[in-house]
């Protein structure tokens, strides 16, 4: 009996002590490559995943973050239990499996990864992305602190999500709180936030924000958009907010947008920054000279020369002494190109 009760306490001392060695942080990365099996992993273990875009043949900035960071006992030490690893590299002069490599470029277009390397967080239930980072220098140490607070980030962002309807914040906690779902792109907590921002004391951004979105979705022309325009046009009259400035510069990229789809004029485009410009060019210095410039790229971009070098010397002429080295070059650049092409066929 004595015996059957010392080699069961051996065994429960055992347990114990598998179990404290499977909750210590590893000493290094188990990097995986398979992510629907990483996925289920971190559903499994409420971990978020860690996805680690990277070209390890090509990419030196990767290769940087993967030995001062990432591949180091510091670094494991600190999350290397807090995570589910995946690594997906772009290889270019490497072979690569030919399914790991169509795995590779979906996740990269679904996270919508433009460099190399990037980090991105993905919460256990790969609902929403928690963060996203790149090469920090610091060691292996200081790069796990900065994940761990990109963790608390969010974790603090869902507390005051869940305060949105409780009518307790105020329009400064709203816009922080929009700001950081612009940042984790989160579009449906965007269009909530701003809904709630728009009867807080900070009515008229979210007002302007709200007009944004609905531009930018093809509304433009909607009854509520043409609303929220005369509104927001007629609370700040004089330009003092710059609300004015903020409606052309929406207005201007909705209507690129749809000029690059429609084939549309550029003066189609343009238009509402000349009208902001003849209305208000003359007390915003500030913004003047920088509209000039885009209204001259415009015109650059679709290769006509009079008119871009027409806007970049207006440009020129308005903007402040520290810019006007590096816009002479530009206008110089233009007026070669415009000498260089010939004239447009006319008929008589």
């Amino acid at each position: 009996m004595i015996g059957k009760c010392f080699m069961l306490g051996i065994s429960l001392l055992l347990a114990q002590t598998c179990s404290l060695f499977s909750d210590a942080p590893p000493s290094n990365i188990d990097w995986q490559t398979n992510y629907e099996a990483a996925a289920q992993q971190a559903k499994a273990t409420s971990k978020p995943l860690l996805l680690f875009f990277t070209g390890s043949d090509w990419c030196t900035w990767c290769n940087k973050l993967d030995e001062e960071a990432l591949n180091t006992p510091d670094f494991a030490n600190k999350v290397g239990n807090k995570f589910i690893f995946v690594k997906l590299d772009f290889p270019l002069y490497s072979a690569q499996d030919s399914q790991l490599k169509i795995q590779n470029k979906q996740l990269q277009q679904r996270f919508d990864v433009r460099s190399y390397p990037t980090i991105i967080i993905v919460d256990p239930q790969q609902n929403q992305q928690i963060g996203s980072t790149g090469y920090r220098p610091g060691g292996g140490q200081l790069f796990a602190d900065h994940l761990l607070q990109l963790i608390d980030g969010y974790s603090s962002y869902k507390q005051k999500m869940s305060a949105l309807d409780s009518g307790k914040l105020t329009g400064h906690e709203f816009k922080q709180l929009y700001e950081k779902a612009k940042k984790l792109d989160l579009q449906n907590d965007a269009n909530r936030i701003v809904k709630r921002g728009i009867h807080s004391d900070e009515s008229l951004f979210f007002l302007t924000e709200r007009y944004r979105f609905l531009s930018y979705d093809g509304q433009i022309h909607s009854k509520e958009a043409m609303a929220l325009r005369q509104q927001l046009l007629a609370a700040d009259p004089s330009n003092q907010k710059f609300i004015p400035y903020q409606i052309a510069i929406i207005e201007y990229e909705t209507y690129a947008a749809e000029m690059e789809k429609e084939h549309y004029s550029p003066e189609i485009a343009i238009a509402p920054l000349n009208a902001y410009i003849e209305k208000y060019g003359h007390q915003d210095k500030e913004h003047l000279w920088r509209l000039q410039m885009m209204i001259a790229q415009v015109y650059l971009d679709k290769d006509q020369m009079l008119p871009a070098l027409k806007y970049a010397q207006d440009c020129y002429e308005s903007a402040p002494y520290a810019a006007q080295s590096e816009i002479a070059r530009a206008v110089q650049n233009i007026r070669s190109q415009a000498i260089s092409s010939p004239p447009p066929l006319t008929c008589h």
